[in-house]
């Protein structure tokens, strides 16, 4: 069952959201026909439409195109949910910005769509006990695009990177479903003891650019965290957080990633 989604899409249970995901799959591959990319054609099923975008951006001389592209294929046709889950973000980036038009440019553009794709393949990788393949496409997403997303890390549905540089999710992270991460944000460790150790987001949380989340914390659902801040304690859902270290500003009773606005009144500033 998918929850209700925040970013303009009313509650639907799991057959829905296959529909859902094969019109947004179908309207990219009607999008694509007018790209300037004749060969992207080539490749009308939406698995192979991911794949070659994936294994174009990451191929390098030790592991080729001709590699990753039939490994991204098999996995994609064997794991829909990741289809399911690709639709839902690539919806999420064309609803969140009003000025884009269309799949197409958060498709073959936007790194941090790229990324969370890349990261739910190795996520597969990871479960399988491959991790070595894992971890190489950890690698190659953070030289390629700046994104580093350990494959083991657990991410949601509908989240989106803006533009995501500069970001690092640990190991043992779990991220849920309508979240909006900007740049340079870390959610990190403290210390090296096994078990959790990252933080928890949970739904519809918006995390401001230069942000550090570290610990095994927990972020409260709608909860806004400030540009800049260092969040060591756990955050109450709905509630507004900045500074360093992170301090309490103010509440809401509205879900922060629809408005995207990230700005304080500047007397509730605490540094």
């Amino acid at each position: 069952m998918v929850d209700t989604m925040l970013f303009a899409q009313p509650a639907r249970t799991d057959g829905q959201t296959d529909t859902f995901a094969h019109t947004v799959w179908r309207k990219l591959c009607h999008e694509l026909q007018a790209a300037p990319a004749p060969l992207w054609a080539e490749h009308s099923a939406p698995q192979s439409l991911l794949a070659r975008l994936l294994a174009e951006k990451l191929a390098e001389p030790i592991i080729p195109f001709a590699s990753l592209h039939p490994l991204f294929c098999q996995i994609l046709q064997q794991s829909p949910a990741i289809m399911a889950a690709a639709a839902q973000d690539l919806h999420a980036y064309a609803t969140m910005d009003p000025a884009r038009e269309g799949y197409v440019a958060p498709f073959l553009h936007l790194k941090g769509f790229q990324a969370v794709q890349a990261y739910r393949i190795a996520h597969v990788l990871w479960r399988n006990g491959q991790r070595l393949s894992a971890l190489h496409l950890q690698s190659r997403v953070s030289e390629v695009m700046g994104i580093d997303i350990h494959p083991a890390a657990v991410l949601g549905h509908r989240l989106v990177l803006a533009p995501g540089y500069g970001l690092v999710i640990g190991e043992t992270a779990l991220v849920e479903n309508d979240v909006v991460l900007m740049s340079d944000i870390t959610l990190g460790g403290t210390g090296k003891q096994a078990g959790r150790r990252h933080p928890t987001l949970r739904r519809g949380v918006l995390v401001g650019p230069g942000t550090q989340i570290l610990g095994a914390i927990e972020i409260g659902e709608g909860a806004k965290i400030g540009a800049g801040a260092v969040v060591v304690k756990p955050v109450s859902p709905f509630t507004a957080v900045a500074g360093n270290p992170a301090r309490y500003v103010n509440s809401h009773t509205h879900w922060p990633v629809l408005t995207m606005d990230l700005s304080f009144p500047a007397i509730d500033y605490l540094l």
